[in-house]
């Protein structure tokens, strides 16, 4: 690490030749990635001289080690520059490395090496609700936002904008908490669920495959796949694979047709799940409330009624 502080050092105290680093706007921030950017295409076009890589032409360039190293270089200067335009430290740059590398081998290991097809010992399991006490965490970070103490709220639906707006008569300023609790990365903090650690150690001992699947929108928060994952490691989760989408049953009918259970805490998602034919546990909420009986879908109020359930089957 202290070699790579003292590498940034360097190429930014060259870079102070051309920019001021302690007064820039974010225009002007946008402005100079610019001009990083269009120099590390230029680079990485120098590269490509150095390699045999035109698929037309006779491959008789001997690579010059020495020279491609050169260009490498060149193209790390320039990456590393636009880093210090944004005030990223050679900590930040780690740390992120090691969040985003655990996303890409989670990714590798449930897109190529699963096999979830023909998998008959599939369990899905929802995440906020059943594994994170959501939407608690989220009330808890409005009350200490606004301070105000909603210690006696319970949600009756799962709009918890709308009723939040019965508190909050400023619309846009909920849209802009919930903006602000997504990106800052305190989902990394939500407390867990009773027993939810346990139950999921012992759906691996029982030879389960655990699927993971949530309507969190990483795509428009990128962060969001690396906050879960620091999330669910950090608290002893174990999993096999983490889904992202909004229509869950899609996902299951085309990636795991053969699931035993989805677990869940969306009436709405456990419906629709059930007209396929699949066995829904829903934990019960305040904001789940239904009196209808539902072929396939069986209420529990806690983790070790549902492993009561799943040890049944």
């Amino acid at each position: 690490m202290e070699e790579l502080r003292k590498i940034w050092n360097v190429q930014k105290s060259f870079n102070r030749n051309f920019v001021n680093f302690d007064n820039l706007t974010d225009e002007e921030r946008q402005r100079q990635t610019k001009e990083y950017i269009l120099h590390l295409f230029s680079e990485t076009d120098e590269i490509l001289r150095e390699i045999n890589w035109k698929m037309h032409r006779k491959k008789d360039i001997a690579v010059n080690k020495q020279n491609l190293t050169e260009e490498l270089i060149d193209v790390f200067k320039y990456w590393c520059s636009i880093l210090q335009l944004w005030d990223i430290t050679p900590e930040e740059f780690v740390k992120e490395f090691h969040r985003k590398s655990s996303v890409v081998e989670q990714r590798y290991k449930q897109e190529i090496k699963l096999n979830l097809i023909s998998d008959e010992n599939v369990i899905g399991i929802d995440i906020d609700g059943v594994l994170a006490d959501y939407p608690r965490s989220f009330i808890n970070f409005i009350s200490n936002e606004l301070s105000i103490d909603f210690k006696d709220f319970s949600p009756k639906t799962h709009d918890l904008c709308n009723e939040l707006g019965m508190f909050i008569k400023d619309k846009q300023k909920i849209v802009e908490l919930k903006h602000k609790y997504r990106s800052s990365g305190y989902k990394r903090n939500i407390p867990v669920i009773k027993d939810a650690v346990f139950a999921l150690k012992e759906l691996k001992e029982l030879g389960y495959t655990i699927v993971l699947l949530t309507a969190r929108p990483y795509k428009e928060y990128p962060r969001m796949f690396a906050d879960t994952m620091e999330w669910l490691d950090n608290n002893g989760f174990v999993y096999d694979a983490i889904i992202w989408d909004e229509n869950k049953e899609n996902k299951i009918i085309k990636q795991f047709p053969k699931m035993k259970f989805m677990i869940e805490d969306n009436l709405y998602n456990a419906l629709k799940i059930s007209e396929y034919g699949y066995k829904v546990i829903l934990f019960n909420k305040t904001y789940n409330k239904n009196d209808d009986h539902v072929d396939n879908v069986f209420r529990v109020n806690n983790w070790i009624e549902a492993m009561e359930m799943i040890r049944d089957e």
